[in-house]
Parts: C-alpha cells; sequence; structure tokens
C-alpha cells in the first residue's frame, strides 16, 4: 500500500509511536455499543438472506446515532440563528451552521431507520425495540 506524503490515516497508532486521543477511543466503543444493540434488536427479526446486506446499514446507523447525541449535546445551549458579518459591510442573521448539520444527520439517520422497518415484520418485539432505539436518539 503506497500512501500520500502526509497522509496518515492509514498509519496505525503502532508505527506512528503514539496512541489515539482518549475521545477518539471513546466515540469508538461508543459506536461499537449501539452496533451492538442494533444488531441484538435485528437478531431474529431480519431474514438470514438479508442479514448480510443489512449489516453496513447497522454500522451506519450506530454512527449517525453517536453523531446526532453529539451534535445535540453541543446545540443545546445555541441558538438557532447566528448573526454574521462577511468583512465586506454585509450582515445578518443566518441558521447555526451546527443545526443545519444536525437536521441533515437526522434525515439521513431516520431514512435508515425506516429502511430497517421496512425490511421488519410489523408489531414484534423487534420493530418496538427499534422505536425505543429511535426515542433514545430524539430525546435523549
Amino acid at each position: 500500500m503506497t500512501a500520500k506524503v502526509g497522509n496518515t490515516s492509514k498509519v496505525s497508532t503502532a508505527v506512528a509511536g503514539n496512541s489515539p486521543p482518549k475521545r477518539r477511543v471513546a466515540k469508538e466503543k461508543r459506536v461499537e455499543s449501539e452496533l451492538r444493540k442494533l444488531r441484538e434488536i435485528t437478531k431474529g427479526a431480519i431474514p438470514d438472506e438479508k442479514r448480510k446486506t443489512v449489516m453496513p446499514l447497522l454500522a451506519n446507523l450506530a454512527f449517525l446515532k453517536v453523531k446526532l447525541d453529539d451534535a445535540r449535546a453541543d446545540l443545546l445551549y445555541e441558538d438557532i440563528f447566528t448573526e454574521y458579518d462577511n468583512g465586506g459591510g454585509q450582515t445578518g442573521l443566518r441558521e447555526h451552521p451546527g443545526f443545519s448539520a444536525y437536521n441533515k444527520l437526522f434525515t439521513t439517520f431516520s431514512r435508515g431507520v425506516k429502511q430497517l422497518t421496512d425490511m421488519m415484520p410489523n408489531g414484534t418485539a423487534a420493530a418496538d425495540a427499534l422505536i425505543d432505539f429511535i426515542n433514545e436518539t430524539r430525546y435523549g
């Protein structure tokens, strides 16, 4: 594998001589935890022939849930609109960029959950558990 100079994303921590930041490790563990929850929720509810196809979706949903939780915590005390000054004499209010990003994340998360629920039979315990998982993101 050849990498461009300056591209350290492929360099392992052993080669780089340092460890990943603790915050990064904590986030990776949170994503793994959410992925375990999703695997458990969908274990008996997704037919085996669809299971392999669903795994990347579960990984993305776990990632999105962690990002949404972090974004919500970061935005909790922020105003929805923020002042701007472009330096050319133009000033005003604009939507806080964090809220725009949060809305995009939540839309993507919601679509993924819809895909997942469409693969599950209605009224099953797994579908109910998935609703609880969504509510953790929405209200947690």
